[in-house]
């Protein structure tokens, strides 16, 4: 009983010590998901690829590095390997 009394007035003394109990809220921001230049192989179909590790990349010779907003106006599309 005595050990009970000494914790409940640890934890009343640490909540008027630090203010009410708040959950901790972790503040996040909002971040593009992916970036905006993309790695293309002009000789080798119409995919573009975020990652230039890509599998998709695997046998391109060339490898060029557009914007995602040109890549989409030249109609190139999401590689299957990174949907």
């Amino acid at each position: 009983m005595k050990t009970l009394r000494k914790a409940a007035l640890l934890i009343a003394a640490t909540f008027t010590l630090t203010g009410v109990a708040e959950p901790m809220v972790i503040h996040t921001t909002t971040v593009e998901a992916k970036t905006s230049k993309v790695w293309i192989a002009p000789n080798h179909g119409k995919k573009y690829h975020y990652a230039k590790n890509c599998r998709g990349l695997s046998h391109a010779g060339k490898l060029k590095h557009v914007t995602l907003k040109w890549a989409k106006s030249h109609h190139y599309k999401i590689c299957g390997w990174e949907k």
